[in-house]
């Protein structure tokens, strides 16, 4: 399939939009709440660039090295997990400032960051200094790390979990990497215990090959269409082995339009989802645009909106008068989108080879980073235990009392893989009560009373 050039204006779009709107700087700045159980802040990685990060201590019990620090990196690239997932999934209340039942401030502390740089309430101040590579994005996130951890030296014992959802999990797998490199090399103090890939973006090829029969096998889709759809994924194969990723990320928007138009416009994130998409944009529209419009309109919410540039913004106190917060940063999107469709196999390789205890879930309804592509590129892990793991038996999961099957597991040494039931992309947010309690058995604090395991 032949290229439009349309992707070569995307540079001279990032440095418009920046040029337009000077932002301030400023040093690092951090404030919180009177009783000591949250904190928020700018942490500078580099000269120009401020990420934002908000802490919620479970119990106001932060000097206690027992308790997990659970971090949350939010997908895209460019979605915000201080808004979304922080509101929207895991956090302690929902986007009505009510109290949420199943927090995964339950289990432990929870850290969010609006990563990578430009989104949420994160900004640069220029256009040159967006993250156009993950060594540019691990890099940061190291030097968050390192200036987090050296003003809360209480939490550098604590077990530390980093979460990832979507493109948040490839961040996961690279700051991993990073962080037992450095463990090794000097004093960073940091007690990594394991990450989750959830729903992970880890190989977008195979899932782009696995999206015709998935749509297929749900009545979606017939079989002439499905070919059509194969085309599709051939043809960013072809410019992904010719080094050519900004392509391929632009033929993967084409597949995703097209998957739109022919079966009625179904969520990519629930596929027994229609509609949910309430922009309508201009056939001239380019690619880039279509797609950052596709996703946005299914995350960003004019409640959360809303409430992120009024009460929350109000209640911060320390953000800056010209930035505000959008639950998805095309800035930050188009400037990783040679990176987009690479895949990190090999990463998750090495970890496991490493001993990282690395756990994968995937919600059954998920399309855009479907079960049945998760599981083909776990297929291809050259891990040596990786028989050991295909070969053994999965354990039903269950909430409470419900009888209802709620997830399956499957584990072997350090790699566990759990099926989330009734769950699209976002696991905590559709099937609340099984997202923490697998967030439980990651951890290795279940609780007592609760139903969780039983023999099939």
């Amino acid at each position: 399939m032949a290229m439009a050039p349309r992707h070569l204006l995307l540079p001279l779009l990032l440095l418009l939009l920046l040029l337009i709107s000077p932002i301030p700087s400023h040093a690092d700045i951090s404030s919180g709440t009177s009783d000591g159980t949250e904190e928020w802040g700018y942490i500078d990685v580099r000269p120009g660039v401020h990420l934002f990060w908000w802490l919620y201590c479970k119990e106001n019990v932060i000097t206690s090295s027992n308790l997990p620090l659970i971090m949350w990196l939010q997908g895209g690239p460019g979605g915000s997990g201080v808004g979304f997932g922080n509101f929207k999934e895991v956090g302690p209340l929902t986007v009505d400032l009510k109290p949420r039942p199943s927090t995964w401030l339950n289990v432990g502390h929870m850290l969010f960051v609006d990563f990578p740089v430009g989104t949420g309430f994160s900004y640069v101040e220029n256009s040159t200094l967006f993250v156009r590579e993950k060594n540019q994005a691990t890099k940061d996130l190291l030097v968050f790390l390192e200036k987090f951890f050296g003003s809360h030296k209480s939490l550098g014992e604590a077990p530390f979990f980093v979460i990832g959802e979507s493109y948040g999990g490839r961040f996961a797998t690279e700051l991993a990497i990073a962080l037992l490199k450095r463990s090794n090399a000097d004093s960073l103090d940091i007690n990594l215990k394991g990450i989750a890939l959830g729903d992970s973006w880890t190989s977008p090829l195979d899932f782009l090959y696995s999206w015709p029969s998935l749509l297929q096998s749900f009545s979606l889709i017939d079989e002439a269409e499905a070919r059509s759809l194969l085309r599709y994924a051939d043809s960013a194969r072809f410019e992904m082995e010719n080094g050519n990723f900004t392509g391929a990320t632009m033929i993967w928007s084409d597949m995703e339009e097209a998957v739109r138009k022919i079966a009625d416009d179904v969520d990519f994130y629930n596929l027994l989802k229609h509609h949910q998409s309430a922009y309508e944009l201009s056939a001239n529209a380019s690619g880039l645009a279509r797609l950052a419009a596709r996703h946005l309109s299914v995350t960003e919410t004019t409640d959360l909106a809303e409430l992120m540039n009024g009460p929350i913004r109000e209640k911060l106190k320390i953000i800056p008068s010209n930035i505000s917060w959008s639950q998805f940063s095309e800035l930050a999107f188009g400037a990783l989108s040679g990176d987009f469709m690479k895949d990190n196999i090999k990463q998750v390789d090495e970890l496991l080879a490493a001993g990282v205890n690395i756990t994968i879930y995937s919600g059954q309804l998920d399309l855009i980073a479907c079960t049945t592509g998760t599981e083909t590129w776990v297929r291809k892990l050259t891990w040596p235990d990786l028989t050991g793991f295909l070969s053994a038996k999965r354990s039903s999961l269950y909430c409470d009392n419900d009888r209802e099957t709620a997830a399956f597991v499957k584990r072997h040494k350090n790699l566990s893989f759990f099926w989330i039931m009734n769950a699209g992309h976002r696991v905590p947010s559709d099937n609340p009560c099984m997202g923490l309690k697998m967030l439980e058995l990651i951890v290795g604090n279940s609780g007592s009373g609760s139903r969780l395991l039983s023999e099939r």
